[in-house]
């Protein structure tokens, strides 16, 4: 028997460079609904970030100073995709680490209403594994607003 000879070896092809002009303009409309949906509140902006929930560069994670403790309404949302997670949360010495971590359906915002000592606080995307999911605009953000001694969680609506 013989060795295999180029002619019968199977081709391989290099990766084409793939057109990401579509998945930009998508990413771009899921943006623009995000912001929609995450619009700014009556209330001071303490906390606002948003990114992609796949593709090359993804996530989002950011750290703002709170100035006063409080009551502090986080919302979040995300455009895209089926859904996603935000943590958000301090850290004290001496006091147990329990983040906020809100589910997202994609479907509009979600928004609660969480106590802020003064200090630091972080929001950021939860991610799903593998790292190596496909790229199709996705996005999600996060929005914290309010704050301040003694105010008021807001009511809700019938």
């Amino acid at each position: 028997m013989g060795s295999p000879t180029a002619a019968s070896a199977p081709a391989t092809a290099a990766p084409q460079p793939r057109d990401n002009t579509e998945i930009l303009e998508r990413e771009a409309e899921n943006y623009a609904e995000l912001y929609r949906q995450l619009r700014a509140a009556p209330s001071p902006v303490l906390l606002s970030e948003a990114g992609p929930l796949d593709g090359p560069v993804r996530g989002f994670g950011k750290f703002e100073k709170v100035p006063t403790a409080g009551q502090y309404t986080v919302t979040a949302a995300c455009v895209g995709a089926r859904g996603a997670k935000v943590s958000i949360g301090q850290e004290h010495p001496g006091a147990p680490f329990r983040p906020v971590e809100l589910e997202l359906g994609c479907g509009g915002s979600t928004s609660q209403v969480i106590a802020l000592e003064q200090g630091y606080l972080f929001a950021h995307l939860v991610l799903p594994e593998p790292g190596d999911t496909p790229w199709t605009g996705a996005v999600g953000g996060v929005r914290v607003t309010g704050g301040g001694p003694g105010t008021d969680p807001p009511r809700l609506r019938n």
